[in-house]
């Protein structure tokens, strides 16, 4: 099938087409609203998909595969959910496999986007100069439950008012800044709210740091907590003034935990209560979360490669620790959204574990095709 144009459409959809060879773009929204695009295929081309100047615009169950440029890309697009699609590597030099993008115009920032379940496959062979994901400039967006590979980085966050939560970012290793999270921006960025990931094989795990950026400008209200970082060169990196938090995260088989640069260091943030794991010491079988009849939620240890001298218990909601929240059950009240994390010892080696339950109403396809080992981890009533 040839490319699909559209431009000043309102209502429509595109579903179960195949683009097979576009001399450009295989699939372009411009000036649009109320858009669905769900099983649609683009392959060997250029590029993949575009939307511009949009709003309300589900993208669901998309895939490419060898396309050179961007995967998926979107500028001035509001009301945007991007789920289960399957983006293959990017091997443009300049390119990435998703990226919300905003040219240098503040009016083309992105706002209130949902980035769940999708498979990012950009990968260490890749010719691209970039990496699987980038929010430019994005304003409130939701980041969870995908796989999102790497080349120079796994995930560009640099935008405001972010939730980025169990995803698995790894193999940002093409430079010595390369990471698997980093919101490196010459303009100031805050609210981001990062927990429950795994952060493998990058040369900084988390960067808080600009590029060439010489001013460097603030990273405020940076709470980073609860994620496993993985075979990093640098667990955490930051080379300017921010504020926040970095705490009780797993440092596994990283060379150095956390570096502070200059002005990072002189005005950092919370940077206590974060672990070390020498890779002898993991969890085998998550905790498993119930929610009985009379309203109360229950979580037990899990397995782990063996048993472990202490278990702490920490209850939250919407990712944040609920006070005096430590033991095995609690009572769930409405309007939470409830999760619990165990970190536990054995002897100088600490590992933590998010508790879970099964899928029900959204599975994603990042679990689906094996490339996300958990379940559901928050539970609303």
């Amino acid at each position: 099938m040839p490319a699909i144009l559209r431009k000043k459409i309102h209502g429509a959809s595109t579903r179960g087409q195949v683009i097979d060879g576009a001399e450009d773009i295989g699939v372009a929204y411009q000036v649009f609203s109320d858009t669905v695009v769900e099983d649609v295929v683009v392959k060997n081309s250029p590029r993949g998909f575009k939307f511009h100047n949009g709003k309300n615009l589900v993208v669901r169950r998309c895939e490419t595969e060898n396309v050179n440029g961007d995967g998926i890309y979107l500028t001035m697009t509001s009301n945007v959910l991007l789920e289960n699609n399957r983006v293959g590597a990017a091997p443009g030099q300049g390119a990435d496999c998703c990226q919300f993008a905003y040219e240098n115009k503040d009016s083309y920032i992105s706002s209130n986007v949902v980035v769940r379940g999708n498979l990012f496959l950009q990968r260490p062979t890749s010719t691209s100069n970039k990496g699987a994901l980038v929010c430019g400039r994005t304003r409130n967006y939701l980041v969870e439950y995908n796989f999102i590979g790497g080349k120079n980085f796994s995930f560009s966050s640099i935008g405001d008012d972010a939730v980025v939560r169990s995803n698995i970012m790894r193999d940002g290793r093409m430079n010595d800044y390369s990471f698997g999270y980093g919101v490196g921006d010459q303009v100031s960025h805050g609210g981001h709210h990062v927990y429950d990931n795994r952060i493998e094989n990058s040369n900084r795990g988390v960067s808080l740091s600009g590029y060439s950026d010489q001013n460097l400008a603030f990273r405020k209200d940076m709470n980073i907590h609860d994620n496993v970082i993985s075979e990093c060169d640098i667990a955490f990196f930051a080379n300017r003034p921010w504020s926040g938090s970095f705490r009780r995260n797993i440092f596994l088989r990283c060379k150095q935990g956390i570096l502070l640069k200059g002005n990072g260091e002189a005005t950092a943030g919370d940077v206590d209560g974060n672990y070390v794991n020498d890779g002898s010491f993991l969890n085998v079988t998550p905790p498993p979360l119930r929610v009985k009849p009379d309203g109360k939620a229950s979580v037990s240890s899990g397995e782990w490669t063996s048993e472990p001298d202490e278990i702490r218990i920490q209850w939250r909601n919407k990712g944040i620790d609920i006070p005096g929240a430590n033991r095995p059950s609690i009572t769930v009240e409405a309007g939470m959204e409830l999760s619990c994390v165990l970190l536990a010892r054995k002897e100088q080696n600490w590992m933590l574990a998010i508790a879970e339950t099964a899928y029900d109403d959204f599975t994603p396809r990042a679990w689906q095709e094996n490339m996300l080992p958990w379940q559901k981890r928050y539970f609303s009533i």
